[in-house]
This record gives structure tokens, C-alpha cells and sequence, in this order.
């Protein structure tokens, strides 16, 4: 396992830490729940998914959450000033620099990151699947084989009770805590996840050419041309219907095929060790 050669290292540093290897069929949410009373920081050694289930434990609690990204995303990890380097990340843990982040619970689970549906959806299913388990190429091939086989699709949305609207002929919806996705692409460049507010990232119908330019760009660094997006935001709540179910990802895990999303936002629920 990549962990067990940091083992050393963290025991040297945390003596007074346990490690807990969790396995296929464990339930990382409940262990943590489990053990709020015995130990004040729960460190996620993991990606995306990991981070996810310990803050989803975390919420509304004095617990302060940790990361050490191993992941092959850590898009969250990213977003709090981590480096995706051991040495770099396990000093920051050390200086314990706390910041209160935002949690948006959708459909009854808590997302710290990113909920996307249609292509972002879609493109998250196929890397799930692919055979590259880290980096650049599982991504950008999910995507592509995403865009080729993606559908458009209409929507009705509420945001914070201001009354329902509609939006026809659309690629896909990504509600943004934070700013990237798959580790680099840049799918809501201004988020960020400690003000309150969630950003809704509608893409246009325009033609599947053009979209898959736009693909190419996000996967160099880039963002989305304005011209194909329209950009929303709630600081409340947002109520989301699909005309289609489609496949769904939550903070890069995959939650089936959705039609109807309820968002809710909860302000700085959750203690996080930060980097500068």
C-alpha cells in the first residue's frame, strides 16, 4: 500500500495519532461518528471521495478535518492550499492553521467540492471506469468518451425561493463549492469554498464541436470560454429538476442516474487544516 511508507514519518510527528486502514465494504462516515468523543482532528488520507466521507461525519461538529491527498483528483486537498506533496502537506498539518469551509448538503448528503449532472456527470462515470487509475489520461479520455456519447437536456430550477426558471437545450449543471475538477480542470475558476455562497455552472447547448474545444481547453489549465456558459449562484437553498435522468457525481463519487437535486447550503460547517 502507497500509506505504509509514511507510516514512520506520521508516528514520528503524531505520536499520539492511530492509524485506521479502512477496507472495501467499511463505512468511513460512521467510524468517524463513531469516535467524535475520542480524538478532536481526523486526518483523510485519501482522494476526493475519502475527504468527502470524514467531512460528511464532521459537519456542525468542533472535530477539526485533516488531509493528506493521495487521491487521484484531490481537487478538495487543492483548494485549501495543499500541494499534493507528502513532506510539503504533512507540515502544513503540523501548523494547524484552521479554517471554517462551507458544506452544500444535496439530496440529504454533504458535498464540499463539486455536484455535477449531464456531461460533468457522465465524464466522472467513464473515468470511474477507466483503466488509467491516476493523472491527466483518465480524465481526459472519461471526458472525451463523455462528450461523444452525452445527450442535451432541460431544466427547471428555484434559487433561494426566488421562484422556478427555466433553461432548454443544455449540456450539463455543475454546482461549484470549489474550483477544479479531476485535478485540473478549472470548471469554476472563481468559487471559493469559504464565502457563503455556491456558484451554478450551466453550459449551453452549442454544438458538440465546439464543446469538446471547450473540453481540450479546461484540460490544459484553462477555463470556459463566457460565451458557453451562463453562471448562476445561491447563498440559501436551490431546487434542481432535469428533463432526463442523468448520470451524477458528487465530490468525484458517482451517485447513479439523477433527475431531481435538492441544495442546501450550510456556512462554514466544518473545521479544515489550511495551507497559507
Amino acid at each position: 500500500m502507497i500509506f505504509k511508507k509514511y507510516e514512520p514519518v506520521i508516528k514520528s510527528e503524531f505520536p499520539d495519532s492511530d492509524l485506521k486502514y479502512i477496507r472495501t465494504g467499511d463505512c468511513i462516515k460512521e467510524f468517524v461518528e463513531a469516535h467524535l468523543d475520542t480524538y478532536n482532528h481526523f486526518v483523510a488520507c485519501g482522494g476526493d471521495g475519502t475527504v468527502n466521507s470524514v467531512a460528511n461525519a464532521l459537519v456542525d461538529t468542533e472535530a477539526v478535518l485533516g488531509i493528506l491527498p493521495l487521491g487521484s483528483g484531490n481537487d478538495f486537498a487543492q483548494n485549501i492550499g495543499l500541494f499534493k506533496n507528502f513532506e510539503q502537506d504533512l507540515k502544513i498539518l503540523k501548523n494547524n492553521r484552521i479554517k471554517q469551509v462551507d458544506a452544500i448538503l444535496v439530496n440529504g448528503e454533504y458535498m464540499v467540492n463539486t455536484c455535477g449532472t449531464g456531461v460533468d456527470g457522465l465524464t466522472n462515470y467513464y473515468a470511474s471506469k477507466s483503466p488509467f487509475r491516476w493523472g491527466f489520461l483518465k480524465y481526459f479520455f472519461g471526458g472525451l468518451t463523455a462528450l461523444l456519447k452525452s445527450c442535451r437536456f432541460d431544466i427547471t430550477y428555484n434559487i433561494d425561493g426566488k421562484g422556478s426558471k427555466a433553461y432548454q437545450n443544455i449540456w450539463m449543471v455543475t454546482v461549484a463549492n470549489g474550483k477544479t475538477e479531476g485535478g485540473r480542470y478549472k470548471i469554476s475558476p472563481n468559487s471559493d469554498n469559504s464565502d457563503g455562497i455556491a456558484d451554478v455552472i450551466i453550459v449551453k447547448g452549442v454544438s458538440r464541436i465546439l464543446l469538446i474545444r471547450e473540453f481540450i481547453k479546461l484540460s490544459f489549465g484553462r477555463s470556459f470560454d463566457p460565451e458557453v456558459m451562463e453562471i448562476q449562484s445561491f447563498q440559501d437553498t436551490m431546487e434542481l429538476r432535469n428533463s432526463i435522468k442523468l448520470h451524477t457525481h458528487l465530490d468525484g463519487e458517482q451517485k447513479g442516474q439523477l433527475d431531481r437535486f435538492e441544495f442546501s447550503m450550510n456556512k462554514g460547517a466544518i473545521k479544515v487544516v489550511v495551507g497559507s
